[in-house]
């Protein structure tokens, strides 16, 4: 895995502006991963692809995730780190086998886990009890089929066993009010945020440079970090 610097970080910028979340950490992780298939990529589940964008903001911007929040009790906002180290230790504890298969009623069940490309499919579903049923169908096989209807609640276990791993929380001591809350972190979103900040400002430092020496926009990116910030430093004096 590489990080996402210079003409890679440009390059995953450029195409995931038009994309949604999802798509777009398919495509910091393709950007970042040469070798890598984007379909099976998107096959993995949740889990497995939040320990590669771990991975990859670990290997791009450091240990630790900047996250901001908003307390829904009061109303503050407020700042907090978190440790991509135990972030992977939380998701890597709680992962459990990619797909179970068990026998109930004269059935047999196979349910996977959630991947990319299901959760896409139910990007344009406003209503939140289709979407789910939807997830659920397209992970869950049963043997002889079955009828539509409510699924057995053995399912429905399994299903948020299985998913437990995808779902990132933290919880934080509200400054404002001393609540204790529970904030989501949707990891894709988080990381492509630091990827458009950060392309957006290579971007106005080779504006900066190229304007000032005539330097390709390929020369500038390339420049080690260190290198770019010394010449942006004596252009400022």
């Amino acid at each position: 895995m590489r990080p996402l610097a210079g003409e890679l970080l440009l390059a995953a910028w450029e195409e995931g502006t038009a994309e949604h979340d999802l798509g777009r950490a398919l495509t910091m992780l393709v950007t970042a991963l040469p070798d890598a298939d984007r379909k099976q990529l998107a096959a993995l589940p949740i889990a497995e692809r939040n320990l590669l964008l771990l991975r990859l903001h670990e290997l791009t911007f450091g240990p630790l995730l900047s996250v901001f929040g908003v307390c829904p009790k009061c109303g503050m906002q407020f700042e907090f780190a978190v440790s991509a180290v135990e972030l992977t230790a939380h998701v890597e504890g709680q992962s459990p086998a990619a797909q179970v298969t068990w026998h109930e009623d004269g059935r047999q069940y196979r349910l996977r886990a959630v991947n990319t490309d299901d959760l896409l499919a139910t990007v344009g579903v406003r209503e939140t009890g289709a979407a789910q049923e939807l997830l659920l169908a397209r992970c869950l096989e049963v043997s002889p089929a079955a009828g539509r209807g409510t699924a057995p609640t053995a399912v429905l276990r399994r299903f948020e066993q299985l998913n437990a791993a995808s779902e990132l929380s933290s919880s934080i001591d509200c400054p404002g009010c001393s609540s204790r809350e529970f904030l989501d972190l949707d990891l894709a979103c988080f990381l492509w945020m630091e990827v458009r900040n950060s392309a957006r400002k290579l971007l106005g430092e080779i504006h900066q440079l190229a304007s000032a020496y005539g330097w390709s926009e390929r020369a500038i990116a390339e420049m080690a970090a260190g290198r770019r910030a010394a010449y942006l430093e004596m252009l400022s004096r």
